[in-house]
């Protein structure tokens, strides 16, 4: 289970979404694609429940959708913005 790591806050900044890290003091800026995705995984979807969901707002193929996520899940871990919880 994917959930924001507890140092990170955030907020919306005229359409995009501001993320900051208050171990390290660094911003983070994500545009409306990876705002939509951070949002779904904050409120507790897990990968494909956010693929589905947008996937149905979208008009974009599923696969591409779930490359994004897959590809946008693997960067926030990385750079430490989500962290991986036991269910």
């Amino acid at each position: 289970m994917l959930s924001v790591a507890p140092y990170i806050s955030w907020n919306n900044v005229e359409g995009e979404l501001a993320l900051f890290d208050t171990r390290s003091g660094a911003y983070h800026a994500l545009n409306a694609s990876g705002a939509a995705i951070w949002r779904a995984l904050a409120s507790g979807k897990g990968e494909a429940e956010t693929v589905d969901a947008l996937a149905a707002a979208h008009d974009a193929t599923r696969e591409a959708i779930a490359d994004a996520v897959r590809t946008f899940i693997a960067d926030a871990l990385a750079r430490g913005l989500l962290v991986e919880r036991a269910a």
